[in-house]
């Protein structure tokens, strides 16, 4: 690999931006290192509802011909959180150290989607004056709802009618197809238990295994773990609950407060972290809370699993769900959940079904208040079948000495957010997905980075 190319994926991957503490300093990184110099000038644009530290970088190229359809090449700069930093065994514990193994570069942002960014920077860098004219877009806050996608659109900082390129890693495989997302949030409410008898007050720690919430049966869900484990352990009353890091990510490790008047042994996935809890505990979160939670999470299973029609290129269950997040408070006890719709089922009819759920579970719990809230919902994409952007994807594939591939996508993306704000998208990056992003050891390969950079220069110059 170039090694200019190499240390920008180094330097990217090094700056932390987590998607909610922001992506200001990326911005600002790319703007003034990695673009100014090739006389490419980047504004950052500040959200508007979200404060100064997510913005959306947009630089505009013009070309050679402007009465040509204009490009928009996207790439979200913002991560999800590492999570626990031992995990992260291929970068010696530092997410943010890239380490390079033969052609595997490892580290948080490497596939998901840092490296695509310095891919389409190069390329630009490399073309020159570009054929069409060219919106190269930076956004913030995809892990978190496709914010910035979301603002680009209102704001109308795109032609209309554009053809997006949407970097998301996908082994340079056109994607013409991807799921919507929806996310909800269970409230359960409680009055404390007090209790007068002396107890032991103890931390269990209930693991895991971290995958995309997309393909949840890649991962095990530690916060399900920890519902079972403490649903069937009368001798186990529940003071605290912490489990996950990001509703789309399958949770890897669930902590769990409990106060006993007997000695315990660890439950089934769980192991006992802190002998002596020395927070002071006000009440006990009532089994019904527990047992409520958990059948709640089958029965959201069960409609998942059964509630996603046929649909092209899709294999069944098409409709995934994820809880991955939970947390208690005085009195209450919030899982935050997602679904993830093909694109030929309606978010209204989810919307419903989900709402059924929650009502069913609710009659039958005498002493737990149930409210159930909607976060966000982001539709999915399908690409027409006579789509002039497919159609440019494969032929710069061609150009650049490419496999012509296509497919599907399981999770969601900002292709869908531009699409219905009529603009011409697909998706397409360097890197493996499955089993790899929202996942500790997270890695790209440096051939897929210099493929891309091949693929973008061919797109620039058709």
């Amino acid at each position: 690999m170039d090694a200019a190319l190499l240390e920008w994926c180094r330097r990217l991957i090094a700056c932390r931006s987590v998607s909610a503490e922001g992506t200001r300093r990326i911005a600002e990184l790319c703007a003034s290192e990695l673009l100014a110099p090739a006389g490419i000038a980047a504004r950052l644009v500040r959200s508007t509802r979200e404060g100064g530290e997510q913005v959306n970088l947009v630089a505009a190229i013009h070309g050679r011909d402007s009465a040509l359809k204009p490009l928009v090449l996207n790439t979200h700069l913002d991560t999800v959180p590492p999570g626990a930093p031992q995990l992260w065994t291929a970068c010696g514990g530092d997410p943010f150290n890239a380490r390079v193994e033969g052609d595997r570069i490892y580290g948080l942002g490497a596939a998901d989607t840092k490296l695509d960014f310095a891919a389409k920077a190069f390329a630009l860098r490399a073309m020159g004056t570009p054929r069409r004219d060219v919106y190269l877009v930076g956004s913030f806050g995809e892990e978190h709802g496709l914010a910035g996608a979301k603002e680009i659109a209102t704001a109308a900082l795109l032609p209309a009618g554009a053809m997006v390129f949407v970097g998301e890693p996908s082994r340079l495989e056109v994607i013409t197809a991807h799921k919507g997302l929806m996310v909800f949030e269970l409230k359960l409410g409680f009055t404390p238990l007090r209790f007068d008898e002396p107890m032991r007050v103890r931390r269990l720690t209930f693991a895991g295994k971290a995958a995309h919430s997309s393909t949840p049966a890649l991962g095990v869900n530690a916060i399900a773990v920890a519902l079972e484990a403490i649903a069937v352990n009368r001798k186990l009353n529940l003071a605290l609950i912490s489990g996950g890091t990001a509703v789309n990510v399958v949770p890897a490790r669930c902590d769990a407060v409990v106060a006993t008047d007997t000695s315990i042994d660890a439950p089934v996935g769980g192991v006992i972290e802190t002998a002596n809890f020395e927070q002071p505990i006000a009440g006990l979160i009532p089994l019904e809370v527990v047992t409520t939670t958990t059948r709640f999470i089958a029965a959201l299973r069960k409609y998942a699993d059964s509630g996603g029609s046929v649909e092209p290129d899709y294999a069944p269950p098409t409709l995934t769900c994820n809880p991955g997040v939970i947390r208690s408070a005085a009195g209450s006890v919030t899982l935050e959940f997602e679904l993830r719709p093909p694109p030929g089922l309606e978010l209204g009819e989810v919307r419903t079904a989900v709402a059924r759920v929650a009502e069913e579970i609710s009659r039958s719990a005498a002493s737990v208040s149930v409210e159930l809230g909607e976060r966000r919902a982001n539709p999915g994409f399908r690409a027409p079948a006579a789509s002039e952007t497919v159609e440019l994807a494969m032929g710069a594939l061609a150009s650049a000495g490419l496999a012509l591939k296509s497919g599907v996508k399981s999770g969601c993306t900002e292709a869908g957010i531009y699409a219905a704000a009529g603009l011409e998208p697909v998706v397409i990056g360097p890197g493996p997905s499955t089993g790899v992003i929202h996942a500790p050891n997270e890695y790209n390969f440096l051939s897929d980075v210099e493929a891309a950079v091949r693929f973008y220069r061919a797109l620039l110059e058709m």
